[in-house]
Protein backbone atom coordinates (compact mmCIF):
# COMPACT_ATOMS: atom_id res chain seq x y z
CA UNK A 1 0.00 0.00 0.00
CA UNK A 2 1.19 3.35 -0.91
CA UNK A 3 2.65 6.18 2.21
CA UNK A 4 -0.16 8.47 2.10
CA UNK A 5 1.25 11.69 3.96
CA UNK A 6 -0.02 12.12 7.69
CA UNK A 7 -2.61 15.22 7.94
CA UNK A 8 -0.91 18.13 11.19
CA UNK A 9 -1.38 21.36 12.20
CA UNK A 10 0.83 24.52 11.98
CA UNK A 11 1.73 24.12 15.15
CA UNK A 12 2.65 20.71 15.01
CA UNK A 13 5.97 21.72 12.49
CA UNK A 14 8.10 22.36 15.44
CA UNK A 15 7.19 19.04 17.31
CA UNK A 16 7.84 17.42 14.28
CA UNK A 17 11.25 18.62 13.01
CA UNK A 18 12.36 18.15 17.42
CA UNK A 19 10.92 14.68 17.21
CA UNK A 20 13.12 13.63 14.10
CA UNK A 21 16.12 15.64 14.60
CA UNK A 22 16.59 16.74 18.44
CA UNK A 23 20.31 15.13 18.66
CA UNK A 24 21.43 17.38 15.34
CA UNK A 25 23.55 20.24 16.01
CA UNK A 26 21.92 21.48 12.68
CA UNK A 27 19.56 21.18 9.92
CA UNK A 28 19.85 22.48 6.68
CA UNK A 29 15.63 23.45 5.64
CA UNK A 30 14.77 24.30 2.17
CA UNK A 31 11.73 26.15 1.45
CA UNK A 32 8.91 26.91 -1.51
CA UNK A 33 9.69 30.40 -3.22
CA UNK A 34 8.14 33.35 -5.04
CA UNK A 35 4.25 33.20 -5.58
CA UNK A 36 4.55 29.84 -3.72
CA UNK A 37 6.10 30.99 -0.36
CA UNK A 38 4.05 28.68 2.43
CA UNK A 39 4.25 31.77 4.54
CA UNK A 40 1.99 30.14 7.60
CA UNK A 41 4.10 27.52 8.00
CA UNK A 42 7.38 29.85 8.16
CA UNK A 43 5.09 32.09 10.71
CA UNK A 44 4.33 29.37 12.73
CA UNK A 45 7.63 27.76 12.77
CA UNK A 46 9.20 30.80 13.85
CA UNK A 47 6.86 31.62 16.39
CA UNK A 48 7.54 28.25 18.19
CA UNK A 49 11.45 29.13 18.10
CA UNK A 50 10.15 32.42 19.86
CA UNK A 51 8.52 30.33 22.44
CA UNK A 52 11.67 28.00 22.96
CA UNK A 53 9.42 25.41 23.88
CA UNK A 54 11.69 23.09 22.73
CA UNK A 55 15.56 23.07 22.02
CA UNK A 56 15.47 22.44 18.03
CA UNK A 57 19.25 22.76 16.44
CA UNK A 58 20.67 25.67 14.25
CA UNK A 59 18.46 25.98 11.10
CA UNK A 60 19.55 26.98 7.71
CA UNK A 61 16.76 28.07 5.86
CA UNK A 62 17.16 28.28 1.99
CA UNK A 63 15.14 29.64 -0.48
CA UNK A 64 15.20 31.50 -3.46
CA UNK A 65 12.81 35.14 -2.95
CA UNK A 66 10.16 34.92 -0.78
CA UNK A 67 7.42 37.00 -1.38
CA UNK A 68 5.34 38.11 2.59
CA UNK A 69 6.50 37.98 5.71
CA UNK A 70 9.74 36.20 6.94
CA UNK A 71 9.64 36.90 10.53
CA UNK A 72 13.03 34.68 11.39
CA UNK A 73 15.19 37.74 9.95
CA UNK A 74 14.18 39.99 12.31
CA UNK A 75 17.00 40.71 15.00
CA UNK A 76 16.71 38.22 17.80
CA UNK A 77 17.07 34.89 15.90
CA UNK A 78 20.06 34.17 14.58
CA UNK A 79 21.27 32.15 17.07
CA UNK A 80 18.91 29.90 16.37
CA UNK A 81 17.83 30.25 12.44
CA UNK A 82 19.20 31.74 9.85
CA UNK A 83 18.49 32.70 6.20
CA UNK A 84 20.72 31.69 3.34
CA UNK A 85 19.13 33.38 0.50
CA UNK A 86 19.99 32.87 -3.37
CA UNK A 87 17.80 35.65 -4.19
CA UNK A 88 16.47 38.57 -2.09
CA UNK A 89 14.01 40.94 -1.36
CA UNK A 90 12.23 42.92 1.43
CA UNK A 91 12.98 42.13 4.52
CA UNK A 92 15.44 39.76 3.50
CA UNK A 93 17.50 41.86 1.85
CA UNK A 94 17.35 44.38 4.65
CA UNK A 95 18.54 41.52 7.21
CA UNK A 96 21.49 40.72 4.53
CA UNK A 97 22.41 44.53 3.97
CA UNK A 98 22.45 43.90 8.08
CA UNK A 99 24.49 40.76 8.91
CA UNK A 100 21.30 39.17 10.39
CA UNK A 101 20.85 37.03 7.01
CA UNK A 102 23.23 35.25 4.25
CA UNK A 103 23.35 36.15 0.81
CA UNK A 104 23.82 32.37 -1.25
CA UNK A 105 25.78 33.37 -4.66
CA UNK A 106 24.72 31.07 -7.18
CA UNK A 107 22.82 31.15 -10.60
CA UNK A 108 19.23 29.44 -10.29
CA UNK A 109 20.82 26.69 -13.29
CA UNK A 110 23.33 25.31 -10.82
CA UNK A 111 20.76 25.61 -7.26
CA UNK A 112 21.21 21.50 -7.73
CA UNK A 113 24.33 21.62 -6.71
CA UNK A 114 23.67 23.46 -3.68
CA UNK A 115 20.98 21.33 -2.39
CA UNK A 116 21.96 17.62 -3.84
CA UNK A 117 22.88 14.11 -2.36
CA UNK A 118 26.10 14.86 -0.31
CA UNK A 119 25.75 18.76 -0.77
CA UNK A 120 26.70 21.18 2.03
CA UNK A 121 23.30 22.39 1.84
CA UNK A 122 21.68 18.63 1.28
CA UNK A 123 18.14 19.75 2.94
CA UNK A 124 16.78 17.91 6.22
CA UNK A 125 13.56 18.87 5.94
CA UNK A 126 11.60 20.64 3.16
CA UNK A 127 8.57 22.74 3.24
CA UNK A 128 6.79 22.90 0.32
CA UNK A 129 3.07 24.31 -0.94
CA UNK A 130 0.69 21.87 -3.48
CA UNK A 131 -2.21 21.65 -5.06
CA UNK A 132 -4.45 18.63 -5.89
CA UNK A 133 -6.44 17.60 -8.73
CA UNK A 134 -9.39 16.32 -7.00
CA UNK A 135 -9.91 13.86 -10.12
CA UNK A 136 -6.70 12.26 -9.73
CA UNK A 137 -5.68 12.61 -6.54
CA UNK A 138 -2.27 13.67 -7.69
CA UNK A 139 -0.79 16.84 -6.45
CA UNK A 140 1.34 19.47 -8.08
CA UNK A 141 3.79 22.17 -6.65
CA UNK A 142 1.81 24.39 -8.93
CA UNK A 143 3.75 28.43 -9.35
CA UNK A 144 7.45 26.91 -7.83
CA UNK A 145 9.56 23.93 -9.18
CA UNK A 146 12.74 25.11 -9.26
CA UNK A 147 15.01 23.05 -7.29
CA UNK A 148 12.30 21.72 -5.20
CA UNK A 149 12.44 18.00 -6.47
CA UNK A 150 15.77 17.74 -5.36
CA UNK A 151 15.14 19.24 -2.35
CA UNK A 152 12.43 16.55 -1.90
CA UNK A 153 14.13 13.57 -3.06
CA UNK A 154 16.82 14.14 -0.37
CA UNK A 155 15.19 15.83 2.76
CA UNK A 156 14.07 13.17 5.90
CA UNK A 157 10.90 14.86 6.34
CA UNK A 158 8.43 17.03 3.74
CA UNK A 159 6.12 19.07 4.93
CA UNK A 160 3.44 20.13 2.14
CA UNK A 161 0.55 23.13 2.61
CA UNK A 162 -2.44 21.95 0.84
CA UNK A 163 -3.18 25.04 -0.86
CA UNK A 164 -6.60 25.57 -2.51
CA UNK A 165 -5.96 28.84 -4.18
CA UNK A 166 -2.97 27.56 -6.39
CA UNK A 167 -3.11 26.51 -9.59
CA UNK A 168 -2.54 22.63 -10.88
CA UNK A 169 -0.24 23.01 -13.33
CA UNK A 170 1.42 20.41 -15.58
CA UNK A 171 4.48 19.65 -16.60
CA UNK A 172 7.32 18.18 -14.27
CA UNK A 173 5.31 19.95 -10.84
CA UNK A 174 3.60 16.66 -10.61
CA UNK A 175 4.59 14.90 -6.77
CA UNK A 176 2.99 11.37 -6.16
CA UNK A 177 1.42 11.38 -2.13
CA UNK A 178 4.41 9.40 -1.59
CA UNK A 179 6.99 12.14 -1.51
CA UNK A 180 4.80 13.47 1.06
CA UNK A 181 5.39 13.29 4.91
CA UNK A 182 3.43 15.88 6.52
CA UNK A 183 0.29 17.68 4.93
CA UNK A 184 -0.90 20.99 6.32
CA UNK A 185 -4.73 21.79 5.50
CA UNK A 186 -6.38 24.40 8.01
CA UNK A 187 -5.58 28.17 8.21
CA UNK A 188 -2.99 28.61 5.17
CA UNK A 189 -2.43 31.63 3.49
CA UNK A 190 -3.49 31.93 -0.11
CA UNK A 191 -0.99 32.31 -2.85
CA UNK A 192 0.86 35.74 -3.70
CA UNK A 193 -0.92 37.66 -6.50
CA UNK A 194 0.01 41.30 -8.01
CA UNK A 195 -1.16 43.58 -10.22
CA UNK A 196 -0.94 43.02 -13.55
CA UNK A 197 1.19 45.30 -15.48
CA UNK A 198 -0.22 48.06 -17.70
CA UNK A 199 1.74 47.11 -20.95
CA UNK A 200 0.38 50.17 -23.08
CA UNK A 201 1.71 52.56 -20.60
CA UNK A 202 5.47 52.55 -19.85
CA UNK A 203 7.45 55.76 -19.67
CA UNK A 204 9.17 56.68 -23.19
CA UNK A 205 12.33 55.11 -22.27
CA UNK A 206 11.37 52.22 -21.87
CA UNK A 207 8.84 52.08 -25.20
CA UNK A 208 12.08 53.04 -26.57
CA UNK A 209 14.10 50.33 -25.33
CA UNK A 210 11.48 47.74 -26.24
CA UNK A 211 10.94 49.01 -29.80
CA UNK A 212 15.04 48.69 -30.54
CA UNK A 213 14.67 45.35 -29.41
CA UNK A 214 11.80 43.77 -31.53
CA UNK A 215 12.71 45.48 -34.09
CA UNK A 216 16.71 44.29 -34.35
CA UNK A 217 15.91 40.88 -32.49
CA UNK A 218 12.91 39.14 -33.17
CA UNK A 219 12.12 37.28 -35.46
CA UNK A 220 9.41 34.58 -36.48
CA UNK A 221 9.63 31.13 -34.94
CA UNK A 222 11.78 32.52 -32.43
CA UNK A 223 12.25 31.30 -28.57
CA UNK A 224 12.47 34.28 -25.60
CA UNK A 225 13.14 34.22 -22.16
CA UNK A 226 12.23 37.67 -20.05
CA UNK A 227 11.53 38.56 -16.69
CA UNK A 228 9.22 40.66 -14.64
CA UNK A 229 9.94 44.08 -14.25
CA UNK A 230 9.30 47.77 -16.40
CA UNK A 231 11.98 46.59 -19.53
CA UNK A 232 10.75 43.41 -20.31
CA UNK A 233 7.46 44.67 -19.77
CA UNK A 234 8.44 47.16 -22.69
CA UNK A 235 9.60 44.11 -24.59
CA UNK A 236 6.06 42.68 -24.30
CA UNK A 237 4.05 45.97 -25.12
CA UNK A 238 6.04 46.13 -28.24
CA UNK A 239 5.58 42.84 -28.96
CA UNK A 240 1.87 42.78 -28.83
CA UNK A 241 1.67 45.34 -31.91
CA UNK A 242 4.03 43.55 -33.63
CA UNK A 243 3.09 41.13 -36.54
CA UNK A 244 5.65 38.37 -35.37
CA UNK A 245 3.88 34.57 -35.50
CA UNK A 246 5.07 31.37 -33.49
CA UNK A 247 7.12 32.52 -31.00
CA UNK A 248 8.21 30.06 -28.45
CA UNK A 249 8.93 30.60 -24.55
CA UNK A 250 11.69 29.04 -22.68
CA UNK A 251 11.94 31.00 -19.14
CA UNK A 252 13.09 31.05 -15.45
CA UNK A 253 9.69 32.60 -14.81
CA UNK A 254 6.11 33.34 -16.60
CA UNK A 255 4.31 36.32 -15.94
CA UNK A 256 1.13 37.95 -16.99
CA UNK A 257 3.17 39.06 -19.95
CA UNK A 258 4.43 35.96 -21.57
CA UNK A 259 0.67 35.00 -21.19
CA UNK A 260 -0.33 37.86 -23.13
CA UNK A 261 1.38 36.90 -25.76
CA UNK A 262 0.29 33.38 -25.55
CA UNK A 263 -3.43 34.27 -25.42
CA UNK A 264 -3.31 36.47 -28.67
CA UNK A 265 -1.61 33.71 -30.51
CA UNK A 266 1.84 35.44 -30.77
CA UNK A 267 3.42 32.58 -29.20
CA UNK A 268 2.24 29.39 -29.51
CA UNK A 269 5.79 27.63 -29.63
CA UNK A 270 4.94 24.98 -32.93
CA UNK A 271 8.67 25.84 -34.26
CA UNK A 272 10.63 24.93 -30.40
CA UNK A 273 12.37 22.66 -30.93
CA UNK A 274 12.86 21.27 -27.62
CA UNK A 275 9.63 21.00 -25.55
CA UNK A 276 7.96 21.30 -29.01
CA UNK A 277 4.80 23.02 -28.43
CA UNK A 278 4.35 24.61 -25.02
CA UNK A 279 5.75 27.25 -22.59
CA UNK A 280 8.02 25.92 -20.26
CA UNK A 281 8.87 27.92 -17.14
CA UNK A 282 9.89 26.89 -13.77
CA UNK A 283 8.51 29.59 -11.98
CA UNK A 284 5.11 31.97 -12.38
CA UNK A 285 4.24 34.95 -10.26
CA UNK A 286 1.49 37.19 -11.60
CA UNK A 287 -2.12 38.10 -11.72
CA UNK A 288 -5.22 36.14 -10.74
CA UNK A 289 -5.59 35.97 -14.02
CA UNK A 290 -2.44 34.49 -14.83
CA UNK A 291 -3.13 31.84 -12.33
CA UNK A 292 -6.32 31.19 -13.46
CA UNK A 293 -4.66 30.52 -17.31
CA UNK A 294 -2.15 28.07 -16.42
CA UNK A 295 -4.13 25.73 -14.07
CA UNK A 296 -4.50 22.24 -15.53
CA UNK A 297 -3.13 24.21 -18.88
CA UNK A 298 -0.84 21.77 -21.22
CA UNK A 299 -0.08 24.46 -23.03
CA UNK A 300 2.04 26.23 -20.34
CA UNK A 301 4.36 23.52 -18.83
CA UNK A 302 6.66 23.37 -15.61
CA UNK A 303 9.94 21.92 -15.65
CA UNK A 304 12.73 22.34 -12.80
CA UNK A 305 15.41 25.77 -13.08
CA UNK A 306 18.07 23.41 -14.04
CA UNK A 307 16.27 22.41 -17.05
CA UNK A 308 14.59 25.71 -18.32
CA UNK A 309 18.08 27.34 -17.62
CA UNK A 310 20.49 24.47 -19.18
CA UNK A 311 23.16 25.40 -21.90
CA UNK A 312 21.63 22.06 -23.72
CA UNK A 313 18.01 23.64 -23.69
CA UNK A 314 18.61 27.22 -24.33
CA UNK A 315 20.93 26.36 -27.40
CA UNK A 316 18.52 23.78 -28.35
CA UNK A 317 15.64 26.31 -28.79
CA UNK A 318 17.50 28.38 -31.33
CA UNK A 319 17.34 31.18 -32.29
CA UNK A 320 16.75 32.39 -29.00
CA UNK A 321 16.60 35.98 -27.47
CA UNK A 322 17.26 36.17 -23.86
CA UNK A 323 16.39 39.81 -22.37
CA UNK A 324 17.42 40.58 -19.01
CA UNK A 325 18.68 43.67 -17.00
CA UNK A 326 21.48 44.82 -14.78
CA UNK A 327 22.38 47.42 -11.65
CA UNK A 328 25.24 48.88 -14.90
CA UNK A 329 27.93 48.30 -17.11
CA UNK A 330 30.88 49.36 -16.89
CA UNK A 331 33.28 50.68 -20.31
CA UNK A 332 34.66 47.32 -20.75
CA UNK A 333 31.92 45.05 -20.47
CA UNK A 334 31.53 43.93 -17.06
CA UNK A 335 27.40 43.66 -15.99
CA UNK A 336 26.82 43.48 -11.95
CA UNK A 337 23.02 42.82 -11.16
CA UNK A 338 23.19 41.07 -7.70
CA UNK A 339 24.46 44.51 -5.73
CA UNK A 340 24.12 48.12 -6.55
CA UNK A 341 28.15 48.65 -4.62
CA UNK A 342 29.98 46.64 -2.83
CA UNK A 343 28.61 47.61 0.68
CA UNK A 344 24.68 47.68 -0.76
CA UNK A 345 23.16 43.83 -1.60
CA UNK A 346 20.26 44.01 -3.71
CA UNK A 347 19.07 40.63 -4.84
CA UNK A 348 20.98 37.50 -6.72
CA UNK A 349 22.70 37.15 -10.22
CA UNK A 350 19.68 34.97 -10.63
CA UNK A 351 19.59 33.63 -14.36
CA UNK A 352 21.68 35.73 -16.36
CA UNK A 353 24.61 34.26 -15.98
CA UNK A 354 22.61 30.72 -17.65
CA UNK A 355 21.19 32.10 -20.54
CA UNK A 356 24.19 34.98 -21.13
CA UNK A 357 26.94 32.40 -21.00
CA UNK A 358 24.36 29.95 -23.12
CA UNK A 359 24.30 32.39 -25.88
CA UNK A 360 27.96 32.87 -25.95
CA UNK A 361 27.84 31.43 -29.89
CA UNK A 362 25.77 34.16 -31.84
CA UNK A 363 24.64 31.13 -34.24
CA UNK A 364 22.04 29.90 -31.01
CA UNK A 365 20.86 33.67 -30.67
CA UNK A 366 21.06 36.97 -28.63
CA UNK A 367 22.00 37.51 -24.88
CA UNK A 368 20.81 40.97 -24.04
CA UNK A 369 21.07 43.71 -20.97
CA UNK A 370 18.40 46.45 -21.69
CA UNK A 371 18.52 49.10 -19.31
CA UNK A 372 17.72 52.50 -18.81
CA UNK A 373 20.62 54.69 -19.16
CA UNK A 374 20.60 56.67 -16.05
CA UNK A 375 18.61 56.37 -12.90
CA UNK A 376 16.31 57.83 -11.15
CA UNK A 377 18.47 60.54 -9.47
CA UNK A 378 20.05 60.87 -12.94
CA UNK A 379 23.59 59.31 -12.38
CA UNK A 380 24.68 56.90 -15.11
CA UNK A 381 24.19 53.28 -14.92
CA UNK A 382 27.12 53.15 -17.71
CA UNK A 383 30.73 53.86 -15.91
CA UNK A 384 34.13 53.58 -16.41
CA UNK A 385 34.92 50.90 -14.07
CA UNK A 386 32.71 48.63 -12.08
CA UNK A 387 32.59 48.71 -8.35
CA UNK A 388 35.32 47.34 -6.58
CA UNK A 389 34.82 44.32 -4.83
CA UNK A 390 31.32 43.37 -7.31
CA UNK A 391 30.87 40.03 -8.07
CA UNK A 392 29.88 40.19 -11.97
CA UNK A 393 26.92 38.44 -13.77
CA UNK A 394 28.50 38.96 -17.62
CA UNK A 395 32.43 39.74 -17.78
CA UNK A 396 33.72 41.59 -20.63
CA UNK A 397 34.90 38.42 -22.34
CA UNK A 398 30.74 37.27 -22.52
CA UNK A 399 29.60 40.20 -24.78
CA UNK A 400 26.37 40.83 -24.19
CA UNK A 401 24.33 43.28 -26.70
CA UNK A 402 23.53 46.21 -24.34
CA UNK A 403 20.08 48.28 -25.35
CA UNK A 404 19.43 51.23 -24.01
CA UNK A 405 16.67 54.09 -24.70
CA UNK A 406 19.30 55.56 -27.14
CA UNK A 407 20.68 52.99 -29.00
CA UNK A 408 22.27 49.02 -29.32
CA UNK A 409 25.73 48.67 -28.60
CA UNK A 410 26.56 44.80 -29.77
CA UNK A 411 29.59 44.10 -28.32
CA UNK A 412 29.98 40.77 -29.56
CA UNK A 413 33.63 40.21 -31.47
CA UNK A 414 34.54 43.85 -30.20
CA UNK A 415 38.30 44.53 -29.39
CA UNK A 416 38.06 45.87 -25.93
CA UNK A 417 38.82 49.90 -27.64
CA UNK A 418 35.70 49.40 -29.62
CA UNK A 419 33.53 47.80 -27.17
CA UNK A 420 34.43 50.72 -24.64
CA UNK A 421 33.30 52.63 -27.69
CA UNK A 422 30.57 51.45 -28.81
CA UNK A 423 28.92 51.30 -24.71
CA UNK A 424 29.67 55.15 -24.76
CA UNK A 425 27.96 55.54 -27.65
CA UNK A 426 23.98 54.28 -26.08
CA UNK A 427 25.01 56.23 -22.97
CA UNK A 428 23.24 59.35 -21.57
CA UNK A 429 24.18 62.47 -23.72
CA UNK A 430 24.93 64.42 -20.15
CA UNK A 431 27.68 61.94 -19.87
CA UNK A 432 28.37 60.50 -23.65
CA UNK A 433 30.79 63.66 -24.82
CA UNK A 434 33.07 63.02 -21.51
CA UNK A 435 33.17 59.22 -22.11
CA UNK A 436 33.75 59.18 -25.65
CA UNK A 437 36.73 61.83 -25.33
CA UNK A 438 38.39 60.21 -22.37
CA UNK A 439 38.18 56.72 -24.49
CA UNK A 440 39.75 58.99 -27.76
CA UNK A 441 42.60 60.52 -25.69
CA UNK A 442 43.70 56.98 -23.83
CA UNK A 443 45.86 55.17 -25.88
CA UNK A 444 45.18 52.10 -23.93
CA UNK A 445 41.87 51.88 -25.44
CA UNK A 446 43.28 51.36 -28.81
CA UNK A 447 41.15 52.65 -31.86
CA UNK A 448 40.63 51.93 -35.47
CA UNK A 449 42.71 53.96 -37.70
CA UNK A 450 40.92 56.97 -38.80
CA UNK A 451 38.11 56.90 -36.29
CA UNK A 452 36.92 60.14 -35.31
CA UNK A 453 34.37 61.09 -32.59
CA UNK A 454 31.84 62.29 -35.29
CA UNK A 455 31.60 58.56 -36.20
CA UNK A 456 29.17 55.84 -35.13
CA UNK A 457 31.48 52.77 -33.78
CA UNK A 458 31.41 49.43 -35.20
CA UNK A 459 28.65 47.29 -33.48
CA UNK A 460 26.01 50.62 -32.79
CA UNK A 461 22.39 51.27 -33.80
CA UNK A 462 21.71 54.82 -32.70
CA UNK A 463 18.22 55.21 -32.12
CA UNK A 464 16.02 56.48 -34.70
CA UNK A 465 12.61 56.09 -33.83
CA UNK A 466 9.62 59.07 -33.35
CA UNK A 467 9.34 58.10 -29.54
CA UNK A 468 10.58 61.05 -27.72
CA UNK A 469 12.15 61.81 -24.29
Amino acid sequence: MNKRPKNIKLNQIAQVIYDKFKNHEYINCYISSNAAAPTASIEAFTESIKNGSMELPFIKMIHLLLQGNVPYVAEGFQDKIKAYSIFSAGDVRKAANEGRAYYLPCSLAHIDSLVGKGKYYQPDVAIIKVSQNKYTGEYSLGLSVEAIHTAIDHAQIVIAELDETMPFTQGQSVVDASSIDYLIKDDIQGVYTMEAPDFDNLAPEEFRIGELITQYFIEDGATIQVGIGKIPDAVIGTLKKSDYKNLGIQTELYGDGLMQLQKMGIVTNREKKINHGYSTTSLIMGSQELYDYVHMRTGVQMRPISYTNSAHTIQGNSPFISVNTAMGIDLFGNVWADFVDSKRYYSGVGGQPDFIRALKDKSHGTPIIAMKSVIKKGESKITPAHPQGLALTASSFDSVVLVTEYGIADLRELTSGLKALAIASVSHPKYRDAYLRQLYNDPMFTKPVGYTLDKVPRGVTLYSGDIKI
